[in-house]
């Protein structure tokens, strides 16, 4: 599969609501699309009818990437891989969404095989810069393109609950004590975008998912993320200043006032 773009920088819309897909798509402003089980559980799909909305997805993005996650972190490395297949098998379009699993380099060995198989991945559910080092190691020979996904806003969670906790980090001495790379997600994607610069990696590319406020996406990108991926009441949010308004309603007061006066 050859993705079209070089998403250097992109909006991918993390929705599986196909209405919502094909508004923005005609708009012109999404270069690919983001699921996982998450959202299909929160949009109301059913397992029998996956498939077909995946493949109506597909057929909306054309050459752009629709990334699909795999459904369980518990399965072996032989189920996951005969997952990832026939989740590729339904369009040439389809991204196999990893997820990178903590205490076990299973993740890291579905990775490989996928990428043999010149599988598109999407390594996702990370939160940590030294999370990113291994993904973008594991993916940094891919072809055709391959993604790497920080979740911003969980990643603040993982700091506030965890990380900033010296009486909880220090029940993992190997992970070491915080970090200031890892004190939030604006340093941890300055710092991937730099290791995938001095690398000199054609990928994969950097997303930022887990996108709460509008405020988020143009964070990230000013960061260094190539894409972010966002919900469609996030992208309407991104419209939004009261001073606009406030500048548009005196304009159209104004050309009122001229159209009064011919």
């Amino acid at each position: 599969m050859k993705l079209k773009s070089t998403f250097n920088r992109s909006i991918f819309i993390d929705s599986s609501n196909i209405e919502e897909i094909i508004k923005w798509d005609d708009i012109g402003i999404i270069d690919g699309v983001t699921t996982n089980q998450y959202i299909f559980l929160k949009e109301g799909i059913k397992i029998k009818n996956i498939k077909k909305l995946l493949k109506n997805i597909c057929q909306v993005m054309k050459e752009r990437p629709v990334s699909v996650e795999l459904t369980n972190s518990q399965s072996s490395i032989k189920e996951m891989l005969l997952e990832a297949k026939q989740l590729n098998n339904i369009a040439e379009n389809i991204v196999i969404k990893v997820p990178l699993i903590p205490n076990t380099d299973k993740s890291l060995i579905v990775i490989k095989n996928l990428i043999k198989n010149k599988i598109s991945v999407n390594v996702t559910t990370m939160m940590t810069f030294e999370q990113l080092i291994l993904a973008i190691l594991a993916t940094r020979k891919s072809s055709p393109t391959s993604f790497v996904s920080l979740f911003w806003g969980r990643t603040i969670d993982d700091h506030a609950k965890y990380r900033s906790r010296s009486d909880f980090m220090a029940k993992y001495p190997f992970v070491g004590t915080e970090s200031e790379i890892n004190s939030s997600p604006h340093n941890i994607i300055e710092a991937t975008a730099n290791f995938i610069r001095e690398g000199n990696y054609q990928n994969p590319k950097i997303i930022v998912g887990s996108i709460r406020t509008a405020s988020m996406v143009g964070e990230a990108f000013a960061a260094g993320s190539h894409i972010v991926t966002v919900t469609p009441q996030v992208l309407s949010a991104m419209l939004f200043s009261q001073r606009t308004i406030e500048t548009i309603n005196q304009f159209d007061d104004a050309w009122r006032q001229l159209q009064s006066k011919k």
